[in-house]
């Protein structure tokens, strides 16, 4: 179930589709370029990435195959590092464990291919103590989108627990699942470290070998299992 990416294997939906990574501008057919991303990127640097049928689905590569860097504030990534663009999970199939058996397969793979370190970028899980002030920079006056501060005179349990997902969504323009971009919590899990912080996307980097073990071979056939289930 645990495969390697190819211009034609099944994968997330969203990652067939998603070019805000691989290109630094809109294009027509996003599924034709990233199946020629794909292709290309096995050539130039080797393995981009693994799926879980179409429930999950990692991606990575040099930086240089990723202009969408320089979208983020947090960029660029160290010249030593690989960097993991984009992890999608579908909803269904979240936090039940595939974006740990994704996250260290990719690292496996990475440090057997000599990689000092891999970088990512995230965006910050603030629950309640988020504050508009932090995503909304003295620039920014006049063009907070509508219903912004009511969102945040909320009490209730369902918008504390999505508000990092909000502000991230308000400060990319695009929803972080859209683009694949994890919370800082799920990468800190893994063994990252914020190296460039930001109020909303900070970059994170793990250094290879990492200090914890990875999941065995047994322990990703066994979560794997269960999260499809």
């Amino acid at each position: 179930m645990l495969e390697p990416l190819t211009p034609y294997s099944e994968m997330h939906p969203r990652a067939a589709s998603s070019m805000y990574w691989e290109c630094a501008h809109e294009v027509a057919d996003p599924r034709f370029e990233k199946e020629a991303w794909i292709s290309s990127t096995l050539l130039s640097f080797g393995p981009c990435g693994f799926s879980i049928r179409s429930d999950a689905t990692i991606i990575y590569c040099a930086a240089d195959d990723a202009p969408g860097i320089a979208k983020m504030p947090t960029g660029p990534v160290a010249s030593d590092a690989a960097i993991i663009t984009s992890l999608f999970v579908s909803s269904q199939r979240f936090g039940r464990g595939l974006e740990s058996v994704l996250l260290d397969t990719a690292i496996m793979d990475l440090l057997q291919r000599e990689f000092d370190a891999v970088e990512a970028f995230g965006y910050h899980d603030f629950g309640e103590t988020a504050d508009d002030e932090i995503f909304y920079e003295s620039t920014d006056v006049g063009t907070q989108g509508p219903g912004i501060e009511e969102l945040f005179k909320s009490t209730s349990s369902e918008f504390f627990a999505d508000v990092n997902f909000e502000i991230a969504r308000h400060f990319l323009g695009i929803r972080p699942d859209h683009i694949g971009l994890l919370p800082v919590s799920i990468l800190q899990g893994a063994g990252f470290e914020v190296v460039q912080d930001h109020p909303v996307t900070p970059r994170l980097r793990l250094e290879l070998p990492p200090a914890h073990d990875l999941l065995s071979a047994a322990a990703v056939e066994d979560l794997v299992a269960k999260a499809l289930a």
